[in-house]
């Protein structure tokens, strides 16, 4: 029922829309589309209560705005603006620190405009048909962001989207979901795979980090103390899924990680997480780095008899 509706945004930057004066917030004047035309609706984001004084005319004063008398005013974050007339018109904010940002409409075409016209000089019932006009103009900004807000990509999803797209249990954790919510595609469908867990290591700890699973590990075993050892490193003898992590990587990282890891460990595999120290010895291994290899020693040398015996060098 309405013409398209122009509007003034302070979203980006609110220094540049206006400035602060002795804790008060002061627009510039914004301009309309002609003499004494009325605006539509001033809707502030804001932090706390806050007044609001909105002054409108059709030649702006060149001193102080403050000298005017305000065309409305009211302790009020949403306001209409039905009776408000002018070419240009400023707004002020007290307290100026509460304010987030806000946005200016003016006009369409007023829904009085579709009554008899003996009925629309009455401006009682304007302002009360302003009322679900502004109503409808919200319910109708939110039809056309919907499309948009069913894409996991968007910066304003759906809150149903996660629900969707499976990834409830990965919400309300602490974890980035943001970004796990833009690759919920993705890890539903890499999920039980090394590639999947590899996905969600990076998501979730900012970094990558080594799988590796029993079968690796187990081949070129010599001897039992080999096995031992190993299984000491790797996490015991039903760990078949290892992720070791370098050095640094966050305990609180970690702590998040293990929150969904069962999501995307194959089901019924047991795991473990290791963090990798520079040089912490356990159990007589040493976890050296991440991608270090220990060489089998050289061949002795025979450095002569001493008292009938050889000693190895």
């Amino acid at each position: 029922m309405e013409q398209t509706i122009r509007r003034y945004r302070s979203d980006w930057d609110l220094a540049q829309c206006g400035q602060f004066e002795n804790g008060i917030y002061r627009s510039r004047w914004y301009l309309g589309l002609r003499p004494g035309m009325e605006w539509l609706r001033l809707s502030l984001a804001v932090s706390g209560p806050v007044y609001v004084r909105v002054y409108a005319a059709d030649d702006p004063p060149t001193g102080s705005v403050y000298e005017m008398e305000p065309a409305l005013e009211r302790a009020a974050s949403d306001l209409l603006l039905y009776g408000v007339k002018g070419l240009s018109l400023c707004l002020t904010v007290e307290p100026g620190e509460a304010l987030i940002s806000y946005e200016l409409t003016f006009p369409g075409l007023s829904v009085d405009s579709f009554l008899p016209s003996v009925m629309q000089e009455d401006d009682t019932l304007r302002k009360l048909l302003g009322i679900y006009q502004s109503l409808y103009m919200d319910v109708n900004r939110e039809l056309s962001r919907f499309p948009e807000r069913l894409s996991p990509q968007s910066p304003d999803p759906l809150s149903e989207l996660h629900r969707w797209l499976g990834a409830s249990s990965w919400m309300g954790l602490g974890l980035p979901e943001r970004k796990l919510l833009a690759a919920a595609v993705e890890l539903n469908r890499l999920r039980g795979t090394k590639k999947g867990l590899q996905l969600l290591v990076r998501l979730v700890t900012g970094q990558p980090c080594e799988i590796a699973e029993q079968f690796q590990w187990e081949e070129g075993i010599r001897s039992a103390r080999e096995r031992e050892d190993c299984k000491r490193l790797y996490g015991g003898g039903q760990t078949s899924v290892t992720l070791l992590f370098p050095t640094g990587t966050s305990p609180e990282r970690l702590s998040m990680l293990k929150s969904v890891l069962d999501d995307f460990i194959p089901l019924g595999v047991p795991y473990t997480v290791v963090r990798l120290e520079d040089a912490a010895a356990m159990d007589g291994h040493s976890y050296l780095d991440g991608g270090a290899e220990i060489l089998d020693p050289p061949p002795g040398e025979l450095d002569g008899p001493e008292n009938g015996e050889w000693i190895l060098e």
